[in-house]
């Protein structure tokens, strides 16, 4: 069995910018397990614990979705927390942009997955890069004065070109991840 996703990977200039915003979040906040920014990207749908033989129909089902859509243009915008700054369990950034049909093809790679055995989600999506996660949700820190004094960089909107399925390896310093298939949107590379 593989723990795996779908996600849409990050361009290196916005990880870094993250790692700017998790440095200042870091100087004032305790009891938050960081995600490094290296692994930080959108997730799209998470899978679970697959068999390895199922890796090639959930492929070939997120390509349907994603082989006649054109490039999306996102970026990064806001700060925020799940469920909100006071309790926080997740602390994110926003992205914006093509964020509507972002949602429009995250809610057909559902339906596409459903019939794999995927039951979609009943949450609304929310598109967010989670920067990290409280460690005692019984002891969160407050996040409202954090959030309010850092500032999220104004980086280069970025055009998405392919999603990802990825393997997760849980390890004690932090999820490993490994892309077992691309798969491009149209007139991308590799299409």
């Amino acid at each position: 069995m593989i723990r795996s996703f779908i996600a849409i990977e990050l361009p290196d200039e916005i990880r870094r910018a993250l790692g700017g915003v998790q440095g200042q979040l870091k100087r004032d906040l305790v009891g938050v397990r960081w995600v490094h920014p290296g692994s930080v990207h959108l997730t799209l749908k998470f899978l679970g614990e697959i068999h390895p033989e199922q890796v090639q129909p959930i492929a070939a089902a997120a390509k349907g979705v994603v082989q006649d859509e054109p490039p999306l243009n996102l970026g990064v915008s806001g700060l925020g927390a799940f469920p909100n700054p006071r309790r926080p369990r997740v602390i994110w950034v926003g992205l914006q942009g093509d964020v509507e049909r972002l949602g429009g093809l995250q809610a057909r790679l559902e339906e596409a997955l459903e019939p794999l055995g995927f039951p979609a989600e009943h949450r609304p999506f929310r598109p967010h890069l989670t920067l990290g996660r409280v460690k005692d949700p019984r002891r969160p820190p407050d996040l409202t004065r954090a959030l309010a004094d850092v500032t999220v960089p104004i980086c280069n909107s970025f055009d998405v070109h392919e999603i990802l399925v990825y393997k997760s390896d849980l390890r004690p310093n932090g999820a490993i991840y490994t892309k077992l298939q691309h798969l491009p949107f149209a007139g991308s590379a590799g299409s």
